[in-house]
């Protein structure tokens, strides 16, 4: 057999049947190859901790201002004039909310968050959970820190984390983008038109859904604040503006009273037109201070109609069993890998053959 693939090699005639017995001549190779991968498959599979996912499906509906229900009706039956009262009030693109679950706003305070895991008694911030149990597979984690085996588990104090979030800060330390990284992979998040996907990877069913749920809870109160954003400065611009009038109003109201009290019983001319004079100061204050408390009270119901609404149509779940490690991936995506590999050595074995082969012919 030998010299059947020496003389193959040193004729080069490489057809197609000679490419098989070449191959067969190094089947070892290859079975050894894909067997090694297979074994290396196992191991990742029983050294990975097992991932459960959970999906939700959002529609995301713009809302009408008349929508307020009895709010609206109110105040136009008090005659508050309701601006674009049958408009659509404005919302935020569904593509967007996708970039506003990656951004690190969103996940620091989703990496605050507590929530209640199998492993502790009490809740814990998902940061806690993350850096004492580090969800990595135990080879990656060796692979890329390899002395992090020779180290205690690192033991975090929520109570102390809880009084160093109160404080402002500009950076984030390893640790805390480790965590924040960890989040952004558990969350996967696109949109289709009006609806939204978002799908939640955590080491624990329940954590899952817990971890969904308050995916969907801090979404809701990052695009409200962003819609009201504009609203709530007029809203704040107009609520300055009433208290002056309405201290206007009152000195005028007051003025007026003052000087009624003062004067009861005079008929001079000149008392006659300085209360005249009163009078329209007063009703001019009146009816400014009667504008801007219509104009603050339409504003704050606009501002309360400012909120997205978030349909589910597919509500989060606990998952029964994990999506991840699937081992009849692992190992048919090892297997194949283990056969690319083989040929591959095989053909450099053959390559290396072929060279001494010709160069020790070339010196007979």
């Amino acid at each position: 057999m030998k010299q059947k693939i020496e003389k193959i090699l040193l004729t080069n005639d490489f057809t197609l049947v000679n490419l098989v017995r070449l191959g067969k001549a190094k089947m070892r190779v290859l079975v050894g190859s894909v067997i090694l991968f297979v074994l290396f498959g196992f191991i990742y599979y029983a050294t990975t901790p097992d991932s459960y996912s959970t999906q939700t499906v959002l529609l995301v509906e713009s809302q009408n201002a008349n929508a307020a229900g009895g709010l609206g009706s109110l105040a136009q039956v008090a005659g508050l004039s309701m601006q674009g009262s049958q408009s659509e009030l404005g919302t935020l693109d569904p593509a967007l909310y996708p970039m506003i679950i990656q951004s690190k706003p969103f996940l620091q305070d989703l990496m605050n968050s507590k929530v209640k895991s199998d492993l502790y008694p009490d809740s814990v911030s998902l940061y806690k959970y993350i850096i004492e149990n580090n969800p990595d597979n135990k080879i990656y984690r060796a692979v890329k820190r390899p002395f992090s085996i020779f180290k205690d588990n690192i033991i975090v104090d929520d109570k102390e984390r809880e009084v160093m979030n109160n404080t402002s800060r500009t950076q984030y330390e390893p640790l805390e983008l480790y965590a924040l990284y960890q989040l952004a992979d558990g969350i996967i998040a696109s949109s289709e038109g009006t609806l939204l996907l978002i799908t939640t990877t955590m080491p624990e069913a329940k954590l899952s859904y817990q971890f969904s749920v308050l995916v969907k809870k801090l979404l809701v109160e990052y695009a409200t604040r962003y819609l009201q954003e504009k609203q709530k400065s007029h809203v704040d611009y107009l609520e300055v503006q009433y208290e002056k009038s309405e201290e206007g109003f009152r000195e005028a109201q007051n003025a007026l009273t003052s000087f009624k009290e003062r004067n009861q019983g005079l008929y001079l001319e000149s008392l006659k037109a300085r209360e005249q004079n009163l009078n329209a100061e007063y009703n001019l204050k009146f009816e400014l201070y009667r504008t801007i408390a219509k104009e603050l009270e339409s504003s704050r119901i606009e501002l309360n109609n400012q909120k997205p609404i978030f349909s589910e149509i597919e509500p989060p779940f606990i998952p029964n069993k994990p999506v991840a490690p699937n081992l009849l991936i692992i190992i048919s995506f090892c297997i194949a890998l283990g056969f690319i590999f083989g040929l591959v050595f095989i053909f450099i074995l053959y390559i290396r053959q072929y060279m001494i082969l010709h160069q020790n012919h070339e010196i007979d």
